[in-house]
Parts: C-alpha cells; sequence; structure tokens
C-alpha cells in the first residue's frame, strides 16, 4: 500500500531529472555553437555559354563583383581553369550621338573643301549668236559647291541675263555636273530709236545688239517714237481675282511673274507687215515708224510714205503704186504720201 508522500516525492523527482535533462541539451547545443568553423561561402554558380564554350556567372551572383570564366581543360575528368573576365564596355546614347555628328560635321566640311564637288564647267548647248564665255562670265558657277545651286534660281538668273533666250532648262547633277540648255530667239529686224538700237523677233520681243554675236542683214526701223503697248494674250492676261489675291497673300502668282511675261515691243502682226513691207518698198528707202503716221519709209528722192497699222498692207502698197503713177507726169514732187486709211488716202505736193 502506498503511503501519499511517496507520490509526490516520485514526481518531484521526475521534475528534477526532466530540468537537468533540458539544462545539459541547452548546454550542449552552446557549446556546439561556440565551437563551430567558419565555413567559407561558395563560390558563385557558373553557366556556360553554348557557342563560345565558356562559362559566365549566374543570374543570382552579385552584379559589382568581379567575373570569372572557366575554360574546360578535360571535360571526362572535369578540369577547368578559371580566367578572369574583361570589364564591360557600355556604350551610352550620348556618345553615339556625339560621334554621329561629328561624323556628319566631318562630312559636311570635306564636301564644302573637296573640289569634287565644285563645279567645274557647265556644259551649255542650244547657242546660236552667244558664245559660252558669255554665259560663264553671267552665272559664274565655276568653282562654286553643287550642292549649294538651285536650277530655278539659275533659269530665273540666265532669262534676266539674257532676254533672247527664249526658254532655259538647268539640271544639277552630283558630283559637279550642271548642264544648260537654251532656245535663242532669232532677230528678224532691228528697231531703232533715239540712237539707241535693238533686235526684234517674228514676236516683236526685243534683246540688245551684243558687239561678239554674228550680225546680220535685218531691215532697219528708225522710229520716232514708241508703238502702242501690246495687250498679252488672254492665257497670259492677269484678271482682277488675280491681282487681288497676290496683294491679300503677298505670294506672286504665275502670271504676274515678269520672267514668264516678256511683253513684246511691237505685235507680231506689226512685225509681219514690217517685213512684207520692207520687201515692197523701193531700193535704197528707209524705213520708219511714226507714232501718229504708223509705219512707213522715206524714200530715196525726200518724201515720206505712210502705211499706217499693220492692216492691208500689201493692198495699201498698190494704193500707193497708184498714186505715184498719177504723179509721175506732174512737175511737183509729194512731199508726203499717206495711205493709213484706204478709203481716203492723201498726199501733199511741194511749193
Amino acid at each position: 500500500m502506498k503511503l501519499p508522500g511517496q507520490s509526490t516525492t516520485r514526481s518531484a523527482e521526475i521534475r528534477r531529472r526532466r530540468d537537468t535533462q533540458t539544462k545539459a541539451a541547452r548546454q550542449n547545443v552552446n557549446k556546439a555553437r561556440k565551437n563551430r568553423v567558419a565555413i567559407p561561402p561558395l563560390p558563385p554558380v557558373m553557366a556556360r555559354t553554348p557557342m563560345a564554350g565558356a562559362s559566365r556567372p549566374a543570374a543570382h551572383s552579385t552584379r559589382r563583383g568581379r567575373r570569372f570564366y572557366n575554360v574546360s581543360l578535360d571535360a571526362a575528368q572535369g578540369m577547368e581553369m578559371s580566367l578572369p573576365a574583361l570589364p564591360r564596355l557600355i556604350i551610352s546614347w550620348r556618345l553615339v550621338s556625339f560621334i554621329f555628328v561629328g561624323l556628319l560635321g566631318y562630312a559636311l566640311y570635306f564636301s564644302w573643301e573637296s573640289p569634287t564637288f565644285r563645279v567645274d564647267a557647265p556644259q551649255i548647248s542650244g547657242l546660236e549668236r552667244l558664245s559660252v564665255n558669255e554665259v560663264n562670265s553671267a552665272l559664274r558657277l565655276v568653282g562654286e559647291p553643287v550642292f549649294m545651286l538651285d536650277a530655278a534660281t539659275l533659269e530665273a538668273a540666265l532669262k534676266d541675263a539674257f532676254p533672247e533666250f527664249s526658254s532655259v532648262q538647268v539640271e544639277i547633277e552630283l558630283p559637279n555636273s550642271v548642264a544648260i540648255t537654251v532656245t535663242e530667239r532669232m532677230p528678224v529686224l532691228t528697231w531703232s530709236k533715239g540712237g539707241e538700237s535693238f533686235l526684234v523677233d517674228d514676236q516683236g520681243v526685243t534683246f540688245p545688239v551684243r558687239s561678239t554675236a554674228p550680225s546680220g542683214s535685218y531691215p532697219v526701223i528708225e522710229a520716232s517714237g514708241d508703238p502702242p503697248q501690246v495687250i498679252l494674250s488672254p492665257e497670259k492676261s492677269v484678271t482682277l481675282r488675280d491681282e487681288t489675291i497676290s496683294k491679300i497673300t503677298g505670294v506672286l502668282l504665275p502670271q504676274l511673274s515678269p520672267r514668264d511675261q516678256v511683253r513684246p515691243l511691237i505685235s507680231p502682226d506689226m512685225v509681219e507687215a514690217a517685213l512684207l513691207l520692207a520687201k515692197q518698198a523701193p531700193t535704197g528707202a528707209k524705213m520708219i515708224y511714226d507714232p501718229v503716221h504708223g509705219l512707213g519709209w522715206t524714200d530715196r528722192r525726200g518724201w515720206n510714205v505712210y502705211l499706217g497699222d499693220a492692216q492691208d498692207i500689201a493692198t495699201k502698197v498698190l494704193v500707193y503704186r497708184a498714186i505715184m503713177a498719177h504723179l509721175k507726169g506732174g512737175e511737183a514732187l509729194p512731199t508726203m504720201i499717206s495711205v493709213e486709211y484706204l478709203h481716203a488716202p492723201y498726199y501733199r505736193i511741194g511749193e
């Protein structure tokens, strides 16, 4: 039979043993921690690249740490040699932009200074009366950078400098080619006024007489005044609406450009009449023009003959010959014969 005090004593003994074991286990753990040897960290895992046969650090390695590449010496025995990697070069966009700007600047400087891109001598075709030297002297293109030239500007400059050009076409090609094709106006008569002479083509457009151009035997008209202003054809005329738009916008319309509208001095009909009159006039007669009486000539015997405008020149010449036949039998010579109006011709007799 157990006594009540024995159960209490045994429980206390069991708790004491349990506390002793727990305390000993804690002491062993602390002792093991103190005696633990510091183990160095494992080297970073290397990942092999399939193309070069080398290896590179895995993605979890430190970014700033020095990288090493393991080169396989003997695959069968697993022998490798660790080599240090070259530092990685990082090229920024600023550096690339700076290099690009530098190369572009050098290219521009080379193009500006290089004789390869400078015009040597323009190729000019279509000249009839003018010389190549005259055109080159007006343009002054020799030695100019080809990329600074503009075809439209050169065409306008040629038309301003040489009114005898009816059309001009300029083509510019790299590296230094400039090709110019022109069409010259061909003179048919000479218009003289106040000691100054101009050549006139079949459209009535005038241009200067150049000493270097070959001279020709053209009929000469001595004018005592200016002819009536030539009215341009409807396709070249300027309407009020065009002028209003040009003034509001400040932009010259094609119809308003003076280079595109060469205003003739006389009409083509008057040119044709003057040429016909030169053939019908007596030998030695001087062609004249008067703002009041129109076209005519001065007979070598001293009187003036006026035929008016360019209408019915052939018929007016026949009337003049009839008047001369009527006066041939008389003793007095005329001082002036006018056939300006077919229905009312008249003449004056000198005293």
